[in-house]
């Protein structure tokens, strides 16, 4: 067999590369059969010895059995299975011919598939493109991004897209998530680390804060950015001692801060609090009533 790639390879053999990175194992297999240029004769025996295939190799008997027995059955499962992975292929953005789609139905019924295998196959299939996705992988993106914005959180392209490629692949839950941008908060804003092991997240935290900076600078709340620098410093904090842990700083130093700001001298409550002060100067001094 010529030099080739594990994807052509593996179409050569009537299987889909990604079929191959559903298991470690034949995922080994594949790559080593790639790098050796195994024949076909070599693979298939190689493949037939691999506790994969012998731990299924019982469920391909009972296949064509029913296939033979009871063809009615066997088309009827065949039917379902092929509305059952369009329309998952469909959420998740994957394009399948019918042929292809009908080989992937074959499979997954002779081999018995796992929830977990079938998930793996098509999670490989996604071809995630990052505020590009529709779908499931766009959900997911958007609850991930949700999820560091909550956080107070600045994600990488390569980070977003781990996340989203590993709930796909269901290798870790949403809850997973939280309890990783957790942990990398609580590194980022140590002062509220009681908070968030609470269950608290730092939006929620930064509420106070929040509320304030849109008061008194008279802004809209759902505007406000955690990573605002104002709104950074108050939440990140400072030691109170050398070596101490830092705290964050309380509501009534973040409001004296904000009313220091150029911008807040721009704002209608600052007019109102300096004209206000000026009458009390002049009552006390006796020149108004």
């Amino acid at each position: 067999m010529a030099n080739t790639d594990a994807e052509t390879y593996a179409g050569q053999l009537g299987f889909a590369a990604q079929f191959f990175g559903s298991d470690p194992e034949l995922a080994t297999l594949i790559q080593n059969a790639v790098n050796n240029q195994w024949d076909t004769a070599k693979f298939q025996a190689a493949f037939m010895n691999t506790n994969w295939y012998r731990s299924r190799s019982a469920a391909i008997r009972q296949w064509q059995d029913l296939i033979t027995r009871d063809p009615t059955e066997a088309q009827h499962k065949i039917e379902q299975r092929t509305a059952e992975f369009r329309d998952k292929a469909s959420q998740l953005g994957i394009s399948w011919d019918e042929g292809y789609l009908n080989e992937v139905v074959q499979a997954s019924l002779a081999w018995q598939w796992t929830d977990t295998e079938t998930q793996d196959l098509f999670a490989n299939f996604v071809n995630y493109t990052p505020g590009k996705m529709g779908g499931t992988p766009g959900a997911v993106e958007m609850q991930v991004n949700k999820l560091a914005s909550d956080y107070g959180l600045t994600l990488t392209g390569s980070q977003v897209s781990g996340y989203v490629s590993g709930i796909l692949h269901q290798s870790y839950t949403e809850d997973n998530i939280k309890g990783f941008m957790r942990d990398m908060a609580k590194s980022k804003y140590a002062g509220m680390a009681g908070f968030l092991d609470a269950g608290m997240t730092v939006r929620q935290v930064a509420s106070p804060y929040i509320s304030s900076y849109s008061n008194l600078l008279e802004v809209d709340g759902d505007t406000v950015n955690l990573n605002d620098g104002m709104i950074q410093q108050a939440l990140q904090g400072t030691p109170p001692a050398p070596g101490a842990q830092p705290q964050m700083k309380s509501v009534y130093q973040f409001e004296r801060d904000v009313r220091r700001d150029p911008r807040w001298l721009r704002t209608k409550n600052a007019r109102d609090s300096i004209t206000s002060a000026g009458q009390g100067i002049l009552k006390d001094m006796g020149l108004v009533a």
